[in-house]
């Protein structure tokens, strides 16, 4: 084979050597990219799940302590209704002996029998005089018409009372009743509002799973890619001294 023939096949060999390797260059520079891009893309998707994931927590956690907070309240206005339940059965007792005097008082029945204040001076006066005069006897009577006027006022302001009470108690158990049914009404929001953030987490949770497992894949095939090539970018001895002293000659020729 003659020199030009051998010449001429260096030729050709450098040249598609080096548009082998141009082409190789690029092609490891676009997976390269492609990786970096993906990598950088999947870490941003992982720190805004994990940030959303966290601000769900909180929320559920604030959703948890609303819904604390208003069961004790619905307990205590279940417990104060108890109360004003037993109150009014008290007044009501009260309220039906207090009638019952009155309805005695009305039939006749002395203010002895009936348990109501009386005069005791006019009594004890009237049973030590054998034979009252007849003014006595008058005054006797407008003491006792007094008294028995002032027994009735007294049962009269006692019921009253009474039913002032009452209806406070009422008014009260009422105002309490519309609370607790607010109460209520927002314990229900509240559940579903944290059943809804707890689905929305647990979907998070699943992508984000889902996701980093991809991750750890990318990323375990892209450092064994960077493994290879640089176990495959080893150059022997005497290659790096022919292109040290090229590049040197190179280097030289441009000065």
């Amino acid at each position: 084979m003659s020199e030009f023939n051998v010449n001429n096949g260096i030729a050709s060999e450098n040249s598609a050597a080096r548009e082998r390797g141009a082409s190789v260059a690029r092609e490891y520079e676009r997976v390269v990219n492609t990786f970096n891009k993906v990598l950088v893309f999947k870490e941003k998707v992982r720190l805004s799940i994990e940030c959303r994931i966290r601000d769900l927590e909180d929320c559920l956690n604030r959703n948890v302590d609303k819904l604390s907070t208003l069961d004790r309240n619905i307990e205590i206005y279940d417990l104060n209704v108890s109360k004003i339940a037993g109150n009014l059965e008290d007044l009501l007792s009260e309220e039906t002996c207090v009638k019952e005097k009155y309805n005695r008082l009305l039939q006749g029945a002395s203010m002895e029998m009936v348990g109501v204040n009386v005069n005791g001076e006019m009594s004890e006066k009237s049973s030590r005089e054998s034979e009252p005069s007849t003014e006595n006897l008058m005054q006797q009577r407008h003491h006792y018409l007094d008294n028995l006027s002032s027994s009735f006022q007294k049962l009269d302001d006692d019921l009253q009372s009474i039913s002032s009470l009452q209806t406070e108690m009422l008014n009260a158990r009422s105002e309490i009743f519309k609370k607790k049914e607010q109460a209520l009404e927002k314990k229900a929001i509240l559940g579903e509002n944290g059943r809804s953030l707890e689905e929305e987490l647990d979907k998070l949770e699943s992508d984000l799973e889902i996701s980093v497992k991809e991750e750890e894949v990318l990323t375990l095939e892209y450092a064994q890619l960077i493994n290879k090539v640089e176990n495959c970018i080893v150059i022997g001895e005497d290659i790096d001294r022919v292109l040290f002293s090229s590049l040197t000659v190179v280097d030289e020729q441009k000065k």
